[in-house]
């Protein structure tokens, strides 16, 4: 396996119309097809949208949950081979209505700003892991 990374970020533009099976496999396609190749894939899942309706946080929730279920099978499975696999990292808490722009789907400089922090932590953590230092 290659050294690399490939981060993520999962959209919602076809959420409502291809629902949330069709969502979640398309995503782990693109997963398992990269950690193939990369060693680290950090996944963000997709991030709610303040301007969106009821119907579309349900299905965002569901498919984060989702997400989350199968990286974590397959970072178990990333340990046992000793490798760094893929990663989930929830967005929903640190991400808030107050960080979008007018238009409920895009960041503003705050919400960039908590995201790529988070990302950050991540790229560390793994990066130490690779070189052996965490136990």
């Amino acid at each position: 396996m290659n050294e690399g990374m490939v981060i993520a970020q999962a959209g919602g533009n076809g959420l409502l119309g291809n629902g949330r099976e069709v969502t979640v496999n398309a995503i782990m396609k693109v997963v398992e097809r990269k950690q193939k190749k990369i060693v680290r894939v950090a996944v963000t899942g997709l991030l709610r949208r303040p301007a969106c309706n009821e119907e579309y946080e349900r299905l965002c929730k569901e498919v984060n949950r989702d997400l989350h279920k199968k990286i974590l099978a397959m970072k178990v499975e990333s340990i046992r081979k000793r490798e760094v696999g893929s990663s989930f990292l929830a967005m929903d808490d640190l991400i808030q209505a107050g960080c979008f722009l007018e238009d409920g789907v895009h960041l503003l400089q705050e919400g960039e700003t908590k995201l790529s922090q988070r990302l950050i932590c991540w790229i560390r953590a793994t990066h130490l892991l690779m070189e052996g230092r965490m136990d």
